[in-house]
């Protein structure tokens, strides 16, 4: 592995977020919970969400949204378009 590599992965570990989400991660559940607090609980789009945060494909968003839920950060709602719920963390 190279020394760039190596200095990115550090540098990514370095800047986890709370829940151990990433960055952009955590930029995302910001945009997730203030659209579904502007839209009456309707969560956006992946299409939305790829928009936002300005990627190429909703691959990307996909991964995201798994990373996510595997940390606890959002549950979605089988069998329902639209259908992720963020998950409020008690701080204390």
């Amino acid at each position: 592995m190279t020394a760039a590599r190596t200095a990115s992965r550090t540098t990514r570990r370095a800047t986890r977020q709370p829940l151990g989400l990433t960055l952009r991660q955590n930029e995302l559940l910001g945009f997730i919970r203030s659209y579904s607090a502007d839209k009456g609980g309707v969560s956006p789009t992946f299409d939305e969400m790829k928009d936002h945060l300005r990627l190429s494909s909703k691959s990307g968003i996909s991964r995201m949204v798994a990373a996510m839920e595997e940390r606890g950060a959002i549950r979605r709602l089988k069998n329902r378009a639209r259908a992720i719920v963020v998950v409020e963390v008690a701080h204390g």
